[in-house]
């Protein structure tokens, strides 16, 4: 029932409107008289019968009413207690204008929390999918959008197989629906770009018939290509080892024939196992500065790059002089950048002696050190074989070689030019390469005077 404060406030006008229309009958027969005042105590019976009719129909959704206003209230402030009437449209009304502004900081708090959760899945570098039970895809963050070349405006509830055009997602995201449980698995996109993708796809504790799945992705396309370059590199490493360890063998099999009976010949054996171990222990040699300058340990310190220039090229002077090679420098003194010394000494030492190696006899190898605009600019130019521009791109690979019978002859590794990138990339450089077949090779390194970039500190 209505409060009785409402109910009576109803009687009362259904009652005045029983007067003022008794009044009214009044006047028109010119008096009070019997017919009047039955007319009018029929009114006014007719009138309470109303409005407690009335006052009957409104009771049942103003208590409605009440309880929402009620469990609303609850929900903002769940400690409240009640104490007076919700029934009372006054009291409603008064609670009402109380929630609103408690209501009002809810709904801000949610929205708070609605554009954080935003920002962080637009922040994350993973992708992340979410789909529905139907595999219908409902959000994807940026890194996921620009992985499968996704419109920043790409309407939600589309087929994400046919969206995504990648339809493992789609099934490791139904067999996540039908076992309730997360479902991994590896991933290989080839548009826009070939990405290999770590995906987990777990379904979310939703209500309902068809829950919601979501669908994190890794990007760990870099980690399977050093996977293959690390199995390369054994490959190729164990190969290279081999043939001058076989070599000598061989050849000391040999020499323990010929001893005793043929030492000239004996003397050509020995002398190709020493050429044979020199081979092997430069190869061991580059193996090992490859393996310091790829750990990305550096000893940062101002150094003279001019002097350390005209210190190495100096080194070579003797053997430059036995093939008539014109070794000549052109040094802007008083270069200095930040870096690591023997790492830059090593990436000079392999640059002249590459030039060295593939320039022929009397031919011209010339070293030019210069600061341009805070960057040190060194270039190692010679007039030798020169490479084709087909095998330019491949040249700074690990045991890559152009002319792979004259890099053995010459006692070249395949290691000297991935050295020299590895330490330029180290230092924040860069190094470029100009050839022409029949005239020559200019190696171009930039570094920064000010030194290699600051890495973030891991974990």
């Amino acid at each position: 029932m209505l409060p009785r404060r409402l109910v009576g406030q109803l009687i009362a006008g259904q009652l005045l409107v029983a007067a003022a229309a008794t009044a009214a009958l009044a006047v028109v027969h010119g008096g009070m008289s019997i017919t009047v005042v039955v007319l009018g105590l029929g009114l006014a019976a007719v009138a309470v019968i109303t409005a407690l009719l009335a006052s009957r129909a409104l009771a049942r959704p103003l208590l409605g009413l009440s309880r929402a206003v009620e469990r609303l209230a609850d929900t903002i402030t769940p400690r409240r207690t009640w104490t007076r009437d919700m029934t009372d449209l006054t009291d409603l009304t008064a609670e009402l204008t109380r929630m609103a502004p408690r209501l009002r900081d809810r709904l801000d708090e949610l929205t708070e929390e609605r554009d954080r959760a935003g920002q962080i899945l637009d922040a994350l570098e993973d992708g992340v999918l979410l789909l529905d039970g139907a595999g219908r895809l409902l959000l994807a963050n940026p890194a996921a959008r620009a992985w499968f070349g996704l419109a920043d405006d790409l309407r939600s509830g589309l087929p994400a197989r046919r969206v995504l055009g990648v339809p493992q997602i789609a099934d490791l995201a139904a067999e996540a629906t039908i076992k309730r449980a997360p479902v991994a698995g590896i991933v290989t996109v080839v548009f826009p770009e070939d990405r290999t993708l770590s995906v987990r796809a777990f379904p979310l504790a939703d209500r309902g018939l068809t829950g919601r799945i979501v669908v994190t992705m890794a990007d760990i396309s870099h980690r399977r290509r050093l996977e293959v370059l690390r199995r390369d590199f054994v490959a190729n490493a164990s190969h290279e080892l081999k043939t001058p360890v076989a070599a000598v063998k061989a050849l000391a099999e040999a020499l323990q024939t010929a001893l005793p009976d043929d030492p000239a010949a004996s003397r050509r054996l020995a002398g190709r196992i020493g050429r044979e171990t020199e081979r092997l222990d430069a190869l061991v040699r580059d193996l090992l500065d490859l393996s310091r300058v790829e750990r990305g340990t550096l000893a940062v310190e101002p150094v003279d790059l001019a002097g350390l220039v005209k210190e190495v090229v100096g080194s070579y002077a003797d053997r430059a002089e036995d093939r008539h090679i014109e070794l000549r420098s052109e040094l802007h003194s008083g270069t200095t950048v930040r870096g690591d010394r023997a790492q830059l000494a090593l990436l000079i030492s392999n640059l002249v002696d590459n030039a060295l190696r593939y320039t022929q006899n009397r031919g011209t190898v010339c070293v030019r050190l210069e600061t341009l605009e805070a960057r040190a600019v060194l270039q190692v130019a010679d007039n030798g074989r020169g490479i084709p521009s087909n095998e330019l791109a491949r040249i700074f690979e690990r045991f890559y070689r152009v002319d792979k019978a004259r890099a053995r002859q010459t006692g070249g590794t395949g290691l000297g030019l991935a050295i020299v990138r590895h330490v330029v990339e180290g230092h924040g450089g860069s190094v470029d390469v100009e050839s022409e077949l029949g005239r020559g090779s200019t190696f171009t390194v930039n570094l920064p005077v000010a030194g290699p970039p600051v890495l973030p500190l891991p974990g």
